[in-house]
């Protein structure tokens, strides 16, 4: 029996590299405004994993462009408001996802323990009744104002996207990544903590892919999106031990509300996978918290110096370019 089953690499949870990439932020935001549209255009059954993964993330850009350049639109906080909500229902349905692409590879490495196939069932039961009800929830969120107010700014996006405002793009990018720097630093091992670095490290990859024509940002792209896998990793493993310790937590091994045949809560093996997978899952976290840890006091390459400045200088956007806390 495998006491450590390792989680799948972080590749499954990327996101593919923007087609707009390196072009005008205007073709960023068209982009990703037509990519947000495609899941909430779309219902039920008919919502495969990779649809829900674009648009959130497209979701998750949008939103960091508007709060680290706030006078891209007239009402910023309104804006960021109906995006967060169409976000938080299509994350319901993601986070399920990345439990499935997580949790059923590292159950499958018990193979050939007695408990892996009640244990990898269990799951399967529980992830889908999970799906289920988070797809059951996007009809009714259709109708909110605020969804029916973000549909209307990324259909008006997606044909005919914001100018950007000026800014110093340098500066910019260099104080969102000193805000990540800082998250990191005061979060030590922490994973709790670390998961607001987590938020800052994706806005920093987020402005520097917005801004890829820009000589600036290409040196803060790369070194922005390895952080934020990283401790996107991390924080995938912290949902997936609060999953484990809330079915182990049951005592059957599984949530009340999706309660799964008798076939396979009555199985002792389940729930001894659950308390091996928790174990093992537990320490492949704490490995990469430390790694974390033991590297963030470290220095890193300083960026290219000088100010880059795009569509003219002048002088930093509110909240100094740098992003603000995520809600």
């Amino acid at each position: 029996m495998s006491t450590r089953p390792s989680p799948p690499a972080p590749g499954p949870r990327s996101t593919p590299r923007s087609g707009a990439e390196g072009g005008a932020p205007e073709d960023y935001l068209r982009l990703h405004a037509a990519r947000a549209l495609e899941a909430m255009r779309r219902r039920g059954g008919d919502l495969p994993v990779e649809v829900v993964h674009d648009s959130r993330t497209s979701l998750r850009r949008l939103r960091a462009t508007v709060r680290t350049l706030p006078a891209l639109v007239a009402d910023p906080t309104a804006v960021d408001a109906a995006l967060q909500e169409v976000a938080l229902v299509l994350g319901a349905v993601r986070d399920v996802d990345v439990l499935s692409e997580l949790l059923l590879p590292a159950a499958d490495e018990l193979t050939p323990d007695p408990a892996a196939a009640p244990l990898r069932a269990l799951l399967e039961h529980e992830l889908a009744a999970r799906r289920a009800a988070a797809l059951a929830a996007l009809a009714p969120a259709a109708e909110a104002p605020r969804w029916q107010e973000a549909a209307t700014l990324l259909q008006d996006w997606s044909r005919t996207p914001p100018s950007l405002p000026r800014l110093d793009v340098a500066q910019a990018l260099g104080e969102a990544e000193a805000l990540t720097r800082r998250r990191l630093r005061a979060a030590g091992a922490d994973p709790a903590a670390l998961h607001s670095a987590r938020k800052a490290a994706k806005r920093w990859r987020y402005a520097a892919e917005l801004l890829a024509a820009e000589p600036a940002a290409a040196h803060h792209r790369e070194r922005a999106e390895a952080v934020q896998e990283e401790l996107g990793l991390i924080q995938d493993l912290e949902i997936a031990l609060g999953l484990l310790d809330e079915l182990e937590a049951e005592g059957a091994g599984v949530g009340a509300a999706h309660a799964a045949p008798a076939a396979v809560t009555s199985a002792p093996e389940a729930l001894r996978g659950l308390a091996v997978l928790r174990a093992a899952l537990a320490a492949r976290q704490r490995d990469l918290v430390n790694e974390v840890a033991a590297r963030t006091h470290r220095p890193l390459p300083e960026p290219p110096r000088g100010r880059v400045a795009t569509r003219g200088s002048a002088a930093p956007p509110a909240h100094g370019g740098c992003p603000a806390p995520d809600r």
